[in-house]
Formats: structure tokens, C-alpha cells, sequence
């Protein structure tokens, strides 16, 4: 089959570090290739090589049999390939329509924009792909979700011969991916030539035609999609063979009921009543609107309750505030850990001592031998991938990003850890790693509330789980039943009596 792109011995190095190694690979003309690999594996060096983000070294790039070489996106655009980011690149005070044709030519006369002809042009290009969205809508408006769905309207405006997807899916809602999925098959009903990167292994066998693996910054192999098992591609992804993904479980003895949440209702949760034990580890499941976030803000006071009650440690937390709970000791590791969680502009550093920085004060100073002291040791203990402790978090991998909210959750020494979504949009190398690192938290007594979309992930963690339907509590999953998925699912999908 006729090959659309083709790279040839790409290099590509940073200062010292070699990020593409020699790498060579071909892409089907009409296929969907997905291209996988832990963070730092390459993959994303790769893709902003072939869109002109930035310059090879070395190597030689071919599409459609032609030899290229980009100095800019618009240099790829302009011969028809265009990206699909994972976090939407969009001007929020503009419309829809407005965002899908920014730069683009061919609704002005003599200077004078038609308004007619832009909206109807994009309201025909998001009905042609089943995106339900008003082309006069403010962007400001739309759903963060809907906003991403957006941004892959204006590359598909593009008519391109190849489009990448990177982490398409983080942003989205279960019926946003039906949405995005029923997109990329009329793509490949078009013949157009996809390259889907993804960390859900689940979508990668959905979508791909072929499946190449990056490690270390090289090529290791490209698989046929057909009769590969998810620990096979685990296997080459990592180098060796995974073995159990998740930690042995080592339930604590007894009942010691740290917090204690009685009939908590708002706007978005009601009637909402647990415990969570010293030294647990408590699932929240459900669906996407289910309620699992809206409860963790809801506790950590960041959203006002209108009824009910939390203890903890035995008292009764009279109107709860962020400040507050991580004084109790309560702390919320955020499910957008690039928005909420950490200053990407700022070092490993201050982001981890920002959650308690009176620690750290002497004299209303802050010690900064202390402060340094305190994070290299968190960086070590957690292992923190980084040059060092002044690295900015904006250059860490996900799974790195994710070590650093959770080192600096241990500085403000939370009795209640929170963690929602803790591994959404890491590869499974770093997930295991955050799984064992949760793990050891409680058995050294911390109760752990993980929030999660993974039904995997929840019942391979946990000891408990509670499952949320429409913002209640549907049932409460005991250990004896926490393998029983189907168990699960019904509570999650079961329609109300």
C-alpha cells in the first residue's frame, strides 16, 4: 500500500538530550496509525517535527513522495496536514464560526467581512461531521469539551490529507468521544490518513489500523492491530512485561472513620452520606455528570453546601473553605491539574511549598535552605523525573506533573488525601507509579478518597467503592464484590426507580 508520509533516520537533540533517535517510520495512505509510547518516549517531538512546531536535525521527511521539510505549521498546513491538540487553542470572546475560520480567507469583498457567509459555511461543517454546537455561539460559552470539538471543526475545515490527534479524548465527556469517534470513521470513510496519539490503550485498539511503538526517543515497532493483547503493547511500550499493574491491597483492620460526610446536598449533589476510614483507600465511581468532582468541591469547600454536615476527626467543620480544610487536614489533588493544580510558569520548587509555605517561614522569611531541603528529598521519595528541583513544572511530563500536585499535597501533611482523576492522561508506566505511590500513603495511615473514570482503575486500587448516579449515591461496592464489574455497572447505568 502506498505510503503518504515517511520519515527517515530523524535526530532531533535538546542541549544534551537526545529526544529523537534515529527514528524511521511509515504512515499508509487512508490508514489510521496510532502512535503510543510513556511520556517522554518521543512521540510528541515527532508530531511538532511533522507539523513545523519545530526543526530535525537530521533526517529526511517525505510526503506524498515528496522530500519536505517545515519551518512552520503553516508550511505543513499549507500541503494539507493539521493537528488536533490536546488542550483547545481557541479566542474566547469570538463565536464559533468565528474560531473555525480565524486566518482563513474567502469571506471578505472589498475589505468587508460577510458575517452571512461565515456562519453558514461553519454551521454546514460542524452538521457534516454530527458536532451539535450553534456556529453564533461565544466560545466563552461553550463547555470546555465543546470548545475542544471546536478546535477540530477548524482542522477539518482544512479538507487535510492527514490529521493528527493528540490526546483527543482528555477533555472530553462520554458523549463528546461518541461524538469525536463518530467523526475519525467518517474521516476514514473519506480515506483521509490519521495519526492518533492516545494513553487509553482502549481507543488506540478502537480506532488504528497500525500501532507504532516509541521508546527513549526511538522507534522500537509498528504492529498490526489484530490479535495484540493490551499487556503485549504494554510489554513494548515498556520495555518488560508490566506484571500487575496494580499494588498487592493491604486492607487496614478495623474501622477508624476519619471523615465523615452526613446528607451533603447543593445544587449539583444530594443527600450524599460515607465514611472514609484512616488508612483506606475510598473509590468515587461513575459516569461523566454523575457528581464525583462536584463532591470533592463540595467537601473541600470550594462549592457552598445547602444541607448536611462534615466530621472530621470527630468535629463538626462549620463553613469550609480550601484554607481551612488543608489546615484540619484535608487536601484536594484537582482533576485539571495543569489549571488548578500547579503554576506551570513556576519551578518544582515553589510549586510543592506553595500548599504550606508557613513551614517554611523563619522571621517572616522564608528559609530557603529549609524549602530546598524539604523538596529535593519529596523529589527523591516520589521520584520526580527532572533535571533538578528548578525545573519549570510547564516542562514536566504528565505523569511528572501529577508527582508534583501529589508532593504537594505531603506538604500541607494531609490526614484526607483527595485525589481526583490522579492519572487521567498518563501513560501506564507512570500510572503504575502513582497507583504504588497511593498505595504506601495509606499504609502509612492516610485515607485516600480517589476519584476516577476508570472502572480498572477503581477497582484495582481501592478497597471500597461508592458510585454515583445523578449527583446520589447509588450503592456502595463492598470488598467482597469490589471485583464484580458487572456489579459496578449496573449501579452506574441503572435508571432511577
Amino acid at each position: 500500500m502506498e505510503n503518504i508520509l515517511s520519515f527517515k533516520q530523524i535526530e532531533k537533540s535538546f542541549g544534551v538530550v537526545r529526544a529523537l533517535k534515529s527514528v524511521s517510520l511509515d504512515v499508509k495512505k487512508g490508514k489510521t496509525l496510532a502512535l503510543v509510547g510513556e511520556n517522554g518516549a518521543g512521540k510528541s517531538t515527532l508530531v511538532k517535527i511533522l507539523t513545523g512546531a519545530y526543526s530535525k536535525d537530521s533526517g529526511e521527511i517525505y510526503f506524498e513522495g515528496k522530500s519536505c521539510g517545515f519551518r512552520t505549521p503553516n508550511d505543513a498546513i499549507a500541503i494539507g496536514i493539521s493537528q488536533v491538540y490536546q488542550r483547545a487553542e481557541i479566542v474566547r470572546e469570538l463565536t464559533a464560526a468565528e474560531n473555525i475560520y480565524l486566518g482563513e480567507e474567502g469571506f471578505s469583498r472589498k475589505g468587508v467581512l460577510s458575517y452571512k457567509s461565515l456562519f453558514a459555511n461553519a454551521q454546514k461543517l460542524l452538521d457534516q461531521y454530527g458536532i451539535a454546537i450553534d456556529a453564533r455561539a461565544q466560545m466563552k460559552n461553550l463547555s470546555v469539551a465543546a470548545q475542544h470539538l471546536v478546535t477540530i471543526a477548524k482542522a477539518l475545515q482544512r479538507s487535510p490529507k492527514l490529521i493528527v490527534f493528540d490526546e483527543p479524548t482528555a477533555m472530553l465527556s462520554d458523549n463528546e468521544v461518541e461524538v469525536l469517534f463518530r467523526v475519525i470513521k467518517q474521516l476514514q470513510s473519506e480515506n483521509r490518513t490519521i495519526v492518533y496519539i492516545s494513553h487509553r490503550l482502549e481507543e488506540v485498539f478502537l480506532v488504528a489500523d497500525d500501532i507504532a511503538v516509541m521508546r527513549d526517543g526511538e522507534m522500537v515497532t509498528v504492529l498490526k492491530n489484530e490479535n495484540i493483547t493490551k499487556e503485549e503493547l504494554v510489554s513494548h511500550m515498556l520495555g518488560r512485561k508490566l506484571g500487575a499493574m496494580f499494588p498487592e491491597k493491604e486492607y487496614p483492620s478495623g474501622t477508624d472513620p476519619v471523615l465523615v460526610v452526613e446528607n451533603l446536598s447543593n445544587g449539583n449533589i444530594r443527600d450524599i452520606s460515607f465514611e472514609l476510614n484512616r488508612g483506606e483507600i475510598l473509590g468515587i465511581a461513575g459516569l461523566v455528570g454523575s457528581g464525583r468532582t462536584e463532591l470533592a468541591r463540595a467537601i473541600y469547600g470550594i462549592d457552598r453546601v445547602s444541607s448536611g454536615s462534615i466530621r472530621f476527626e470527630g468535629r463538626k467543620i462549620q463553613h469550609a473553605t480550601p484554607a481551612r480544610m488543608v489546615h484540619e487536614g484535608i487536601f484536594l489533588s484537582p482533576e485539571d491539574r495543569k489549571g488548578e493544580g500547579l503554576v506551570l510558569s513556576r519551578n518544582i520548587r515553589e510549586n510543592i511549598t506553595y500548599s504550606k509555605l508557613s513551614r517554611f517561614f523563619k522571621f517572616g522569611i522564608v528559609n530557603e535552605k529549609k524549602e530546598i531541603a524539604h523538596t529535593a528529598e519529596l523529589k527523591k521519595k516520589i521520584d520526580i523525573r527532572a533535571p533538578s528541583i528548578n525545573t519549570l513544572c510547564g516542562n514536566l511530563s504528565g505523569g511528572n506533573q501529577q508527582k508534583a500536585v501529589i508532593a504537594k499535597a505531603l506538604t500541607a501533611r494531609p490526614k484526607v488525601l483527595i485525589a481526583d482523576e490522579p492519572t487521567q492522561g498518563i501513560d501506564v508506566g507512570a500510572k503504575a507509579e502513582i497507583y504504588e505511590l497511593l498505595n504506601s500513603l495509606a499504609k502509612d495511615g492516610m485515607a485516600v478518597l480517589v476519584i476516577s473514570s476508570e472502572l480498572e482503575e477503581v477497582m484495582g486500587m481501592c478497597h471500597r467503592i461508592l458510585v454515583m448516579r445523578n449527583g446520589r449515591l447509588a450503592g456502595e461496592v463492598s470488598r467482597e464484590k469490589i471485583s464484580d464489574g458487572k456489579h459496578i455497572l449496573e449501579l452506574m447505568y441503572r435508571s432511577e426507580a
